[in-house]
């Protein structure tokens, strides 16, 4: 009886944190390389992570995937995921392209358009000394490789902080150019630093997208600011199915 008890005024709150998420889940990464940060996961850590995942038995599907599913009904596989990167650091193509290909998984990878430069001779170092960014090049063979690209800003700033028309640049500006750079629709957005609030999801409609990702301090289950849970230098396979 006291099991009972304990279920019944359990439940309602199971279910308000599970309407609080969208019904696939969705992963994402930083930095695939040398430990510099607790963003940064090693290639053997993140290898054992995606065995973990396809162990499971969870299939990897694009944005655009789980959107026409919801918009128009399309069929999705069985336990379906979202798996995601942010940035544009180069370890995007060199590390986690290969393990992800190796293991016929697809991923969205989010830009920030104004960080990738034109080619290896411009190539972009951002934040620690050593992390360098993708060039348009890598870009495009992402994108031939099958990988998703969403838009991460222009110059990766923290939305709430600007105003409506800055924050609204950000988020077209980015859009137009991985367009025209790609010659192919980007249809999701992912806030810099995670920082969303809800005022912002209309103009991420404004802009043209279909969908937009934050984190686990302000994502929910709406389609404009969708719960994603972060995987860190010590998120071990174990911990990682336990949050699936």
């Amino acid at each position: 009886m006291r099991r009972l008890r304990w279920i019944a005024l359990f439940l309602p709150f199971a279910l308000q944190v599970a309407a609080c998420r969208p019904d696939v889940p969705i992963l994402t990464w930083h930095s695939i390389g040398p430990a510099s940060d607790e963003f940064t996961v090693g290639e053997a850590a993140f290898a054992a992570q995606l065995d973990a995942i396809r162990g499971a038995g969870f299939h990897t599907v694009t944005f655009h995937d789980w959107l026409e599913h919801q918009d128009k009904g399309a069929p999705l596989p069985d336990k379906p995921i979202l798996l995601t990167f942010d940035d544009g650091d180069q370890d995007a193509f060199t590390a986690a392209l290969p393990a992800l290909r190796a293991r016929g998984m697809r991923a969205t990878f989010f830009l920030v358009s104004g960080w990738i430069g034109p080619d290896d001779a411009h190539r972009l170092a951002q934040g620690e000394p050593g992390r360098r960014s993708l060039i348009w090049p890598e870009v495009r063979a992402l994108a031939a490789a099958g990988m998703e690209i969403g838009s991460h800003g222009v110059t990766h700033r923290r939305l709430p902080e600007l105003t409506k028309e800055e924050a609204l640049q950000e988020m077209a500006a980015s859009k137009r150019e991985l367009e025209a750079r790609l010659l192919a629709p980007v249809e999701v957005f992912a806030f810099p630093y995670n920082a969303s609030r809800r005022r912002l999801r209309g103009l991420v409609r404004e802009a043209g997208y279909r969908a937009a990702v934050s984190g686990s301090d302000h994502g929910g289950s709406d389609r404009y600011e969708l719960y994603r849970a972060t995987l860190r230098r010590g998120t071990s396979p174990e911990e990682l199915l336990r949050g699936l």
